[in-house]
């Protein structure tokens, strides 16, 4: 007897001289045409489709900052009287009164961080800074008194003075200087004229 494996035939001869009866060898013939057909016909691969995106993230970021300050708003409104009467009296007790984004320590915001450097620079001392985030009645109050949406707004003498782009405006002019700017804090001697250093 021969090994098996040397009586393994080729599929097409077995289809050829196989005793096996008529229907059996047509059910090979057929398979083994699908499975030449399959192996030769092309495959076509569904085209995905780019994804899209509604808006830019600067332009959902700005329509998330509008919503906010929308609401801060109608926050505002609902405690007008409790909120108004409290701020307006920091106002008049205090020279320069800063709403920003965090504190000047630790800003929350680019905007807030500019100011701060920009007022820092000329010394402009002193001034109350006031947390918007700590509740939106408070950001609802300054931007219905300044009618301006984007902060931080800087208010001098109880009259609002400007917000970033003004102030930054006012700043590069050399207006902020000679407005809300002292040279009294600045230091003398070596450094002269330059901002404190601080000594821990």
């Amino acid at each position: 007897l021969k090994p098996f494996w040397l009586r393994l035939v080729p599929l097409e001869r077995l289809l050829t001289h196989s005793p096996a009866s008529p229907p059996y060898r047509a059910m090979f013939r057929l398979a083994l045409a699908a499975s030449r057909g399959a192996a030769s016909r092309p495959r076509f691969v569904a085209a995905v489709a780019p994804r899209a995106f509604a808006a830019s993230p600067l332009e959902a970021t700005a329509k998330l900052y509008d919503e906010v300050v929308a609401k801060s708003v109608k926050e505002y409104q609902t405690n007008q009287a409790t909120v108004a009467t409290h701020f307006d009296a920091e106002l008049k007790a205090n020279k320069m009164v800063l709403f920003m984004e965090g504190s000047p320590d630790a800003p929350k915001s680019e905007a807030s961080l500019n100011t701060i450097k920009m007022l820092t620079q000329v010394q402009a001392a002193n001034f109350l800074a006031v947390d918007v985030l700590t509740h939106p009645a408070i950001l609802g109050y300054t931007v219905t008194k300044s009618q301006r949406n984007r902060g931080p707004h800087l208010y001098v003498g109880g009259s609002f003075y400007g917000d970033h782009d003004g102030l930054l405006a006012k700043f590069k002019a050399g207006e902020l200087a000679k407005e809300l700017g002292t040279e009294a804090t600045r230091s003398s001697g070596t450094f002269g004229g330059e901002l404190p250093i601080a000594t821990y």
